[in-house]
């Protein structure tokens, strides 16, 4: 048995015999979804207008999985005791951090010979976070993975970049122009003359790094918080050489890789780009260190094409 949780104060694992399995709390991790925000999609422009004014997050579910030494009596005492009225305080040591929850559901049950596998569900309605967070010190050397948000490097809030290209080069679908269908002719006709762009979402997979618990809910706390700020965002690119305008969506997918000599964490991150044209390439002369190559005035670059 683990003694890796506490309810109210109270260790299941004495109490009850049951604890969290591996990874079972992963979910808690998950920052929330935001509130799908007011949209105008005006047909003659390109991706849609957004009221981000004032920002709100959804309600958290929140899934964890358990183990029980005893097959049924463990587990009924246990889920009786969750069953009382009220929020209770959930906590996890090795995360350094505590939960306001309630009791929503009982998704799984698996009886083993000397044991019960099991998970339940939980809502946190009211989930904390700030909006005003100072910039963190994640306490490890963290590659630049050349995103910036707002400015601010990813890898100032402890965070990497490992895999987004594939889904930025995606164009988004293109809007659907006037179309007329005559019965007494094949096919229909289309207005070809005009062509906008919809918005488009993107998943970036991700990893927080940090050299401990601490710092790492530091880099969370500053990163979730700026990205629910009010008004959209811009996501520099710098293998593009482009800034989107977006906002937050969801974050998903968290995996707990490491909690010792750095704390690793894996997430996706999920962005609503409000306009995204991909833009034809401009080749221009560099030097080798990366520098731009100007015209003897000074005044241009130098076109490659």
């Amino acid at each position: 048995m683990i003694d890796n949780c506490y309810i109210d104060g109270i260790s299941i694992c004495n109490r009850f015999g049951v604890w969290v399995t591996k990874g079972g709390y992963k979910d808690l991790l998950t920052f929330p979804a935001l509130v799908d925000p007011d949209t105008n999609d005006w047909p003659e422009e390109d991706g849609i207008e957004v009221d981000l004014s004032k920002p709100k997050i959804q309600p958290k579910d929140i899934t964890i999985s358990f183990l029980a030494s005893n097959r049924t009596m463990n587990v009924i005492d246990f889920v009786a005791f969750l069953s009382q009225p009220g929020y209770h305080t959930l906590r996890v040591p090795i995360l350094n951090r505590e939960w306001r929850l309630r009791l929503s559901t009982y998704p799984t049950n698996k009886v083993y010979p000397n044991a019960c596998g099991f998970s339940l569900k939980f809502i946190e309605d009211t989930p904390a976070y700030s909006t005003y967070i100072p910039l963190p010190d994640p306490g490890v050397i963290i590659h630049d993975s050349g995103y910036e948000l707002d400015g601010i490097p990813f890898s100032d809030y402890g965070v990497v970049v490992d895999r987004a290209k594939d889904e930025l080069l995606k164009a988004p679908a293109v809007k659907k122009n006037l179309t007329r269908k005559v019965i007494t002719h094949n096919g229909q006709q289309y207005d070809v003359d005009h062509l906008v762009f919809s918005s488009k979402e993107s998943t970036f997979k991700c990893y927080f790094k940090a050299a401990s618990i601490e710092r790492f809910w530091q880099c969370y706390d500053a990163f979730f918080g700026v990205l629910i700020q009010p008004d959209e965002r811009l996501l520099y690119v710098d293998s593009l050489r482009e800034t989107y305008p977006c906002y937050y969506k969801k974050s998903s997918g968290f995996k707990i890789l490491s909690l010792r000599g750095p704390v690793i964490m894996e997430f996706n991150l999920t962005l609503v780009f409000t306009v995204f044209r991909i833009q034809k390439m401009e080749y221009l002369l560099a030097s080798e260190d990366g520098r731009f190559i100007m015209t003897e005035d000074g005044e241009h670059l130098i076109d490659m094409k």
